[in-house]
């Protein structure tokens, strides 16, 4: 039998193509290259056929550990199973668990409780769309900066530049977990993104008041889905985020006093927002009961059983035909422009636009502040959004700042 003594004092045979065999008894033997390389098998026979199990390199088993692994061989050995089988059973599991997708799933269900629901679905619909089909299936230690980039520049070369930009960061999330978990060493997303284009910032494209009331006639006059029509003209008349109005919920929406209330985590700043609904607003969503009523979301889609999808709006913005002239976002810029200019409460404006404002404290309590004079405001703004309609531009006199 081997001793550690023993395997200390063993020398590799120059220039030999196999490697000496030294023998610790019941087929476990120590293979020494002449490279100098020593590394234990184990020698057996399994339905008659001669076999050998490699258990691992001396450098990193000593003899004990190496007798360990011989002995827990020749157990599954004498269950009648093949030890070498029983291997690549092992090492196909430990591999499943170490693949970038499994890692990139567990990460996300992790954080899946603090996470905003919108943010969540984001952030997976870009590991299922432009991560997971190119590395999904890699070990992660098999991957290289290069592949990372390689997913980050085909999302970009389809002109998704800021999510070809966030797809970086958020590989290198998966990375460092990997890191916690003892996986790996390195995190090859650093500086990556140096090696994409530059970002070009633009402002939304967006309608000048004075080009509004012919937008207006077209809209009214659009034949194609009513929810999208329906939701356009909402979006006129309460300029939230397009996110937050295809969100809308039934059980929201308080007919009574008139007000919507999105919840925290449906909002960008994760803080309950009260929409005062004009009697214009609260028509428009009382349109739409025959359809939806029975639903959970105002805007659901019998088609796809979702709500309504941000391209949908899009979409009936450009077969309006103002591609690149107007977007969900320009209501709200709109608006803010307009009723500034017009005198209104700069604080009220950006509280109903559910803009950061003040300390923790104060922004915490926002969505009660000038609640009065914000349901005037947006009733008001109704009624100049008619009047537009109508051509006759004065806004109509209200309780200013």
């Amino acid at each position: 039998m081997l001793t550690d003594t023993k395997i200390k004092r063993l020398k590799p045979t120059p220039d030999k193509k196999t490697p000496d065999k030294y023998s610790d008894g019941n087929g476990l033997q120590l293979h020494v290259f002449s490279t100098g390389r020593m590394t234990w098998i184990y020698a057996y026979r399994f339905n008659g056929k001669q076999k050998n199990l490699t258990l691992g390199s001396y450098e990193f088993m000593s003899l004990a550990q190496a007798r360990a692994k011989h002995l827990e061989a020749r157990e599954c050995l004498s269950s009648g199973l093949d030890p070498a089988e029983k291997k690549k059973e092992r090492k196909a599991e430990v591999d499943q668990s170490t693949l970038f997708q499994n890692l990139a799933l567990e990460w996300l269900d992790d954080r899946k409780a603090i996470l905003k629901e919108g943010t969540y679905l984001r952030d997976l619909s870009v590991f299922e769309k432009d991560l997971f089909p190119y590395i999904g299936k890699l070990p992660i230690d098999q991957i290289k900066g290069k592949d990372i980039l390689e997913c980050a520049k085909r999302i970009e070369s389809r002109g998704a530049q800021e999510m070809a930009k966030r797809s970086i960061p958020l590989t290198g999330r998966v990375f460092r977990y990997a890191i916690r978990k003892g996986l790996i060493e390195h995190d090859p997303t650093p500086h990556l993104s140096e090696a994409l284009k530059p970002r070009k910032i633009k402002n939304m494209a967006r309608l000048d008041i004075s080009e509004f009331p012919a937008f207006l006639h077209r809209m009214d006059r659009y034949h194609g889905n009513i929810l999208v029509k329906t939701a356009l003209q909402l979006m006129t008349l309460t300029f939230v985020r397009t996110s937050e109005l295809i969100n809308m919920e039934w059980d929201e929406i308080n007919f009574d006093s008139q007000e919507w209330r999105i919840p925290p985590h449906k909002m960008k700043m994760a803080l309950i927002h009260i929409v005062p609904l004009s009697k214009q607003a609260i028509a428009l969503i009382e349109s739409l009961k025959p359809l939806t009523g029975n639903k959970q979301f105002v805007f659901y889609n019998h088609s796809t059983a979702k709500p309504l999808s941000n391209n949908a709006l899009l979409s009936a913005i450009r077969t309006m035909g103002y591609t690149g002239k107007m977007t969900g976002h320009g209501f709200r810029g709109l608006a803010s422009t307009t009723l500034h200019e017009q005198g209104y409460m700069h604080d009220a404006i950006e509280v109903q636009l559910a803009h950061k404002t003040g300390n923790a404290v104060s922004q915490a309590y926002n969505h009660a502040q000038h609640l009065q004079y914000r349901t005037n405001m947006m009733q008001e703004w109704s009624d100049f959004i008619d009047s537009l309609r109508n051509n006759v531009v004065p806004f109509p006199k209200g309780k200013r700042a």
